[in-house]
């Protein structure tokens, strides 16, 4: 048997939940740092297999997702008793910014080397805040729905 739900009570529930803080683009809501990790671990991820696909505009705007995360984490002044925005502007920042260095001047094999040194600074900083467990690695499988693979001719729609 199934139960019917009036519109009122529906409306009702919705407008006691309010927004949800995990909006994407939500200045208003503080996401939290397990929230900003997860992104700038989404978009490192990606800028990855574009670094290993060759795609310089996909390499540039995943560089600059990862930098627009970055410095939301540079934010944080504390989590748990850690202090995050200075391990980030200490260890991270320094990396991210050879990373950006290398991709400005074209140099594909120090790119490359730049993207697992900003995965290390990665280890470091979970290092220094006591996280060591928290251990990044550079993976070259796509689970995306996304071709990283440069192309010069547009992708046409799969036939019906």
């Amino acid at each position: 048997m199934i139960r019917t739900i009036s519109v009122p009570v529906i409306l009702i529930a919705a407008m006691l939940t309010g927004p949800l803080p995990v909006l994407a683009g939500d200045d208003t809501h503080d996401l939290g740092l397990v929230t900003w990790m997860g992104r700038l671990q989404y978009y490192a991820h990606k800028l990855g297999l574009a670094v290993d696909a060759g795609n310089k505009p996909l390499v540039a705007f995943y560089i600059h997702e990862v930098e627009e995360v970055i410095e939301r984490i540079e934010d944080i002044d504390d989590a748990d008793g850690v202090p995050v925005g200075k391990l980030v502007k200490e260890i991270l920042l320094p990396s991210f910014e050879s990373l950006e260095t290398a991709f400005d001047t074209g140099d594909a094999a120090r790119l490359d080397a730049d993207y697992n040194r900003l995965l290390g600074a990665c280890n470091q900083c979970h290092e220094k805040a006591n996280r060591p467990y928290l251990i990044v690695e550079r993976r070259h499988d796509n689970p995306y729905m996304q071709r990283f693979k440069p192309s010069l001719a547009p992708v046409s729609p799969a036939p019906e």
